[in-house]
């Protein structure tokens, strides 16, 4: 290559060197030729102010589009020290302060911003202090904010929306429907009014309402993803699902980094029976963002049908970890630990959903029950002693003997037999079957308890925990 490149340079000089020579020669024979004039060049031009100011407020919306909002801000603070008479730049500033979180400091600069104005020239200053009280979890202070804007403009669009999602939050669907409406009133095509009118017919039961006010938001902003994602879910609803899919895939396609649009899509491959295309989208939803704790259940439920049980109690885990009152994750900690004849652990994982819910005393009854399964009958016995007031007899009253039971270690069950039969609730008679079974297997008499065992499995309640644990049994003990 060296070689190459030597020859090339040869060559150009010999060609120079023969050019000059020519043009030598050249001069040496013809006649003088006249000078030509100088070029005339235009004087540079300087941006005026005005100019330059637009410049910077564009390089300023160019570092907030990359994420650099510290020197975004920096800059517009010196942008707005040079303009201090121009009312935009300091509520541009509570903006950026307010997406750093820094909503003191924000709070403090769109109040001042509205100091000495007129009510109609304050508009845009109180609706973002609306939007900071917000952001801030104040709801009386933005509804406050929000009653001024609408005192002085009743027709204002964005303060109407405002007020629409505090209805919609307070679940008041109708006055956040007439908030919406009004809305649109002023402004036919406002996206985020189509939106809320749609969640709030959708709320309302009203599907095929919110169908339409949707296909208008589409028609408004065909490439907002948050669009399509609400109208996949109105489709769902409606039992369209390839209609659903198809808005799920274009919300994506417009939002490939939004960890919400894989996991909505996941959670319809789920429901409709494709678990290989719903765990993958699951898996990137929990890729985008690792810290959303419901990919994980739809994924552990996924490893956990397909028999994959330390996957799946991997995510449950993390689910216990991530959203600690969430005690259905406890449930299956116990079910997989349970299956797995890991005793001491379904103990602990069903005393922890017993503890996270009131309403779900067969916890109780399957973490004594677990400890019967390990042979520690003196631990069972301890155990239901704390657990037997905490069950409500008059409410629960099979519970309550089946945990007895527990306490007396009796070969007399007849008493739980008889509130059996009395049992209207065809997911309590199921449970209690598989908890008097389970006690008679505990106690070392595995034929009579599997009899139980498989009159509650029979009972065919999918979906409960009983008859997860009536599954686990059937399998271990080769029924």
């Amino acid at each position: 290559m060296e070689r190459r490149h030597i020859r090339i340079a040869r060559a150009a000089a010999f060609a120079s060197a023969t050019a000059l020579a020519l043009f030598a020669a050249s001069c040496a024979v013809a006649p003088p030729r006249p000078t030509p004039p100088e070029p005339i060049v235009e004087p540079a031009v300087e941006p005026s102010p005005e100019e330059k100011a637009r410049l910077e407020l564009e390089a300023i919306h160019g570092l907030l589009s990359g994420g650099r909002m510290d020197e975004a801000l920096g800059r517009l603070e010196a942008l707005a020290a040079a303009w201090p008479e121009n009312r935009d730049y300091p509520l541009l500033r509570a903006s950026i302060l307010l997406s750093m979180d820094r909503l003191g400091e924000a709070r403090a600069l769109a109040r001042a911003a509205a100091d000495g104005l007129e009510a109609r020239e304050a508009l845009p200053a109180l609706l973002l202090q609306s939007e900071i009280e917000r952001f801030a979890g104040d709801a009386r202070a933005q509804r406050a904010i929000l009653d001024q804007i609408l005192t002085v403009d009743p027709r204002h669009a964005e303060a109407n929306v405002s007020m629409g999602g505090l209805h919609y939050d307070a679940k008041n669907y109708r006055a956040a429907e007439e908030a919406y409406r009004t809305a649109l009133a002023a402004a036919p095509d406002f996206p985020d009014a189509l939106v809320g009118l749609a969640r709030a017919q959708f709320r309302r039961g009203d599907q095929r309402g919110a169908l339409a006010s949707l296909d208008r938001a589409v028609a408004a902003a065909p490439n907002d993803a948050i669009v399509r994602l609400d109208r996949s879910r109105v489709l769902y609803e409606l039992g369209r699902y390839a209609e659903c899919e198809a808005e799920l895939d274009e919300a994506i396609r417009l939002a490939p980094q939004s960890a919400w649009t894989y996991l909505e899509r996941g959670i319809l491959y789920f429901d409709t029976g494709r678990a290989a295309l719903a765990e993958a989208d699951l898996s990137k939803s929990i890729e985008l963002n690792a810290s959303y704790f419901l990919p994980y259940v739809y994924r552990a439920s996924i490893r956990e049908q397909a028999g994959r049980d330390e996957e799946a109690l991997a995510d449950y885990a993390q689910v216990a970890r991530l959203q600690p009152d969430y005690w259905f994750s406890f449930e299956s900690i116990g079910a997989l630990n349970y299956r797995l004849g890991r005793w001491q652990e379904a103990h602990a994982a069903f005393d922890k959903a017993a503890a996270a819910t009131p309403n779900h005393p067969e916890y109780y009854v399957a973490a004594g029950v677990s400890l019967l399964r390990a042979g520690q009958a003196r631990a069972a016995k301890d155990y239901a002693s704390r657990a037997l007031p905490r069950i409500n007899r008059e409410t629960y009253p099979g519970y309550w003997l089946a945990m007895r039971l527990v306490f007396d270690q009796t070969d007399m069950s007849s008493e739980l037999e008889l509130q059996i039969n009395r049992t209207r609730s065809l997911d309590t008679k199921a449970s209690l079957l598989y908890y008097l079974g389970a006690y008679w297997v505990g106690r070392g008499r595995a034929e009579l308890g599997m009899r139980f065992i498989q009159m509650s499995y029979d009972e065919n309640r999918v979906g409960t925990v009983e008859r997860r644990l009536a599954e686990a049994d059937l399998k271990r003990l080769g029924q």
